[in-house]
């Protein structure tokens, strides 16, 4: 009976010892990451020396796709459910929505011009809300200054109307503020995309402008940023950053020496800390300040111990900073920097 319990007990114990080996395996699978390609990149893109151009950034590939700032006027979400437009604040545009459901009679006296938050969040554009909970649209005209840079004389203004928002389109109607050149058009959804693009110019026009929505990241570009404790006069300022596609669900934390608790450098942040660290889907996130002006030396230069993790559409994240602001022949406007998967 004795021999007959020890063996008992040997085998019960052999049978625990490989129930636990089996459960540490188990356990060891669930927390090894997938092989993922974790070279860290370097990218330099060219805005130009006035900052008239916009690079779109596929952080996946590696690919950009470069587009004139100046081309388009408004960009109208694309998604069926999408009701928001924006202004192009890279031509340093402004709007101002009037009481008047009348296009041809609307009265612009007293207008008060307002912009688009840097954050790109719909409901913080000039234009605002243009649809209800019930599908009805606000048809009131909207007055627009396309931007004082780039249209002179009576080509700067425009009066528009959103006549209908549907899963598939909206239809607008606009002219120039003494009713000429008078419109009627057809914006098309297309969900592939972020946003689609308009111009005013030749009576309107589409324009091609970024990639689809899924093949693009972050871009540079250039845009207004209020500064609201400012004068009217210096209270809305032309800058160049970086946003991020918040269309596609792209998202963005920022760590920062000293501003961040638990920061960590750049060399050794890794997918553990990734939950340490509060995400937003701001486009502006990245925005301009990781770049600084020294008015000594009249350049800008790279604010140290600054990076980002961006979270893209597939649950990637990438981790970037930026190094550069200058090209090899030292022109402005090129901003270069490094990233690598870490998740």
């Amino acid at each position: 009976m004795k021999k007959t319990k020890q063996l008992l007990f040997f085998v019960s114990a052999i049978i625990t010892t490989l129930l636990f080996a089996s459960c540490e395996k188990d356990n060891d699978k669930a927390i090894v990451l997938p092989p993922i390609d974790t070279t860290m990149s370097s990218i330099q893109v060219s805005m130009g020396v006035n900052y008239d151009t916009m690079i779109f950034v596929n952080l996946v590939t590696g690919d950009t796709k470069y587009s004139a700032i100046k081309s388009y006027d408004l960009a109208f979400e694309a998604s069926p459910q999408g009701q928001y437009i924006y202004l192009n604040t890279g031509k340093y545009m402004f709007a101002w929505r009037s009481a008047s459901t009348d296009l041809a009679n609307t009265d612009t006296t007293g207008l008060v011009w307002a912009t688009d938050a840097d954050t790109w969040l719909g409901d913080s554009t000039a234009f605002g809300k243009n649809q209800d909970a019930s599908g009805n649209c606000n048809n009131t005209v909207v007055v627009i200054d396309r931007g004082k840079y780039n249209h002179f004389g009576s080509d700067r203004y425009r009066k528009l109307q959103i006549v209908s928002i549907s899963n598939s389109e909206y239809v607008i109607r606009y002219s120039k503020l003494d009713n000429s050149d008078y419109h009627e058009f057809t914006v098309p959804k297309d969900d592939t995309y972020s946003l689609m693009y308009f111009s005013f110019s030749n009576g309107g026009t589409m324009v091609s402008l970024a990639p689809p929505k899924d093949q693009w990241d972050i871009v540079f570009t250039r845009y207004i940023h209020t500064y609201w404790e400012e004068t009217l006069q210096f209270r809305f300022y032309l800058v160049n950053g970086t946003m991020t596609n918040r269309w596609n669900e792209t998202s963005c934390a920022i760590l920062k020496k000293d501003s961040v608790p638990g920061y960590k450098p750049f060399d050794v942040f890794n997918h553990n800390d990734i939950p340490n660290f509060p995400f937003y889907a701001d486009a502006d996130i990245m925005g301009f300040n990781w770049k600084d002006f020294d008015f000594n030396t009249n350049m800008y230069y790279i604010v140290p111990d600054l990076f980002y993790v961006i979270k893209n559409h597939n649950g990637e994240y990438y981790k970037l900073k930026y190094y550069d602001f200058y090209n090899a022949q030292g022109l402005r406007g090129c901003p270069a920097f490094q990233y690598q998967r870490i998740l």
